[in-house]
């Protein structure tokens, strides 16, 4: 089952998981990543793209 097309730029395959709208390939990098702040969970594209975690990343532009 498949989950439309892969949310990751120039990505041609379908999603495989409808949580991340990611194919096999680029889910495979969202399960391994993990935060460089915390070493959390990464779980979506932006935050493999800033390289930290939801959590992370919004106290980071709560303390500036």
């Amino acid at each position: 089952m498949t989950f439309g097309k892969c949310v990751w730029d120039g990505c041609t395959r379908h999603a495989e998981k409808e949580s991340t709208g990611a194919c096999r390939a680029h889910h495979v990098k969202l399960r391994n990543a993990q935060c460089a702040k915390c070493k959390g969970q990464i779980m979506s594209r932006a935050e493999l793209d800033s390289g930290r975690c939801r959590r992370c990343s919004s106290s980071s532009v709560r303390a500036a």
